[in-house]
């Protein structure tokens, strides 16, 4: 831990995270004490008090609240490399800067339709101040899930959709891709222990980026993801330099349903990128 910064009890260190409206960074001139929390550290009222600054955050936009969401993770947890929101839309209502990104990534590809899923990354935020810019992205801005051999030849993104349970063979047929159980509220768990580590069935890295997860630490991997009621799912990302067991994973799940009830009636509304 760096000198000068002070590590006490994960409540203490949240309520000096919730004692106002700026987040854990934002402190008064001068001072040379910040709070951190760990991942592994949180216990349930820690979790719950950092579901009370998501519902009572309101924003105009699921984008802004995305946002937030992903301030909150990265700006709280001292183990945060990267968090990303991502929401998945057809090809033909994306904004037009993200159209523009699917046409260039795919080329002329024919599988490209306008009623394509893609995965559109909603936010950034990281240690470098470079990635919290989500237009700034070189790979992931909008990633059109054109079929199921598309998806499997990306290792990262066919675990995230597997372990959260999505139905890649409907990207062939045109089926939904959200299965019944997601529909009825449940959510899944995306999970890698060690993003150096860990191979697919294939033996390739699932983080692909290896030089990103040596350069940065990155360790465990995970993920949370569900389904709104009209069908569109909504998907969390964190990479984080602390390895942790699925068991404490398992604690954050829940917050992917807690972001969805506060941005449920902006999407109704229309209000998604804008």
């Amino acid at each position: 831990m760096p000198t000068g910064r002070a590590r006490v009890s994960t409540p203490a260190r949240l309520r000096a995270t919730l004692a106002g409206p700026a987040l854990v960074w934002c402190l008064p001139r001068g001072s040379d004490t910040r709070w951190f929390m760990l991942y592994g550290d949180a216990g349930w009222a820690d979790i719950e008090a950092l579901r009370e600054r998501i519902t009572g955050h309101r924003s105009e936009t699921v984008l802004a609240a995305s946002d937030h969401f992903a301030a909150l993770f990265a700006e709280t947890f001292e183990s945060s490399v990267l968090v990303r929101v991502f929401i998945v839309q057809p090809y033909e209502a994306l904004p037009n800067a993200d159209a523009t990104f699917v046409r260039t990534l795919v080329g002329g590809d024919g599988r490209l339709r306008a009623k394509t899923p893609v995965l559109s990354l909603l936010a950034t935020r990281g240690r470098d101040p470079s990635w919290n810019d989500r237009l700034q992205s070189r790979g992931h801005l909008a990633i059109p899930l054109l079929d199921r051999e598309f998806v499997q030849g990306a290792p990262m993104i066919a675990k995230l959709l597997a372990d959260l349970e999505v139905d890649l063979a409907g990207l062939d047929d045109g089926r939904p891709i959200v299965t019944r159980r997601m529909l009825g509220g449940k959510n899944g768990t995306f999970y890698v222990r060690d993003a150096q580590d860990a191979r697919d069935e294939r033996g390739r890295s699932i983080i692909a980026d290896q030089e990103f997860a040596r350069q940065h630490d990155v360790h465990t991997v995970f993920g949370m993801g569900g389904a709104y009621v009209d069908g569109t799912l909504a998907l969390a990302v964190v990479f984080s330099s602390e390895t942790l067991e699925r068991v404490v994973v398992d604690r954050y799940p829940s917050f992917i349903s807690t972001f969805k009830m506060a941005t449920a009636a902006l999407l109704t509304a229309c209000r998604l990128y804008a």
